[in-house]
């Protein structure tokens, strides 16, 4: 499927750190994936927009929600995906957020989560006002 105005849409093509064949990207991955057996929410084949982008290890990772009734998105490696359409979403902002520890994240996400280095753990914790700008901004990308 191809949109008229888009965000970016990918296609899952893996959802297991067993299938990833490069050994040092596998290294890379199990720095911040946890999953006994490797295995990730992700269903092969399904394609899933993308809510934001966080680049750790200098790799992009995407935001996304797995299930229809997800309250908020996750990061899963760009590894488990092909593009299927690379537009940028207009909602977007690139952003850097400094943690103070000398940590620098870079971000391509929505204004209220780009300028507010709490904002996605406010809206993990159900945050009411984080929450109803991840559900405006949820349902603009998804229409994109």
């Amino acid at each position: 499927l191809k949109y008229k105005d888009s965000a970016v849409r990918v296609v899952c093509k893996l959802n297991n750190l067993k299938d990833i064949p490069d050994p040092q990207v596998l290294d890379r991955l199990k720095k911040y994936i946890l999953m006994p057996g490797g295995e990730v929410d992700l269903e092969i084949g399904r394609e899933y927009t993308v809510y934001g982008v966080v680049f750790w290890d200098n790799s992009p990772w995407y935001y996304l929600c797995s299930e229809e009734d997800d309250d908020y998105p996750k990061p899963f490696a760009a590894e488990f995906f092909n593009i299927s359409d690379g537009r940028l979403s207009a909602y977007w902002r690139l952003c850097s957020l400094d943690h103070g520890n000398g940590d620098v994240l870079s971000l391509l996400v929505f204004e209220e989560w780009g300028q507010d280095p709490s904002f996605y753990e406010r809206l993990i914790d159900g945050d009411q006002a984080a929450s109803e700008s991840f559900i405006k901004y949820r349902n603009l990308m998804d229409d994109e």
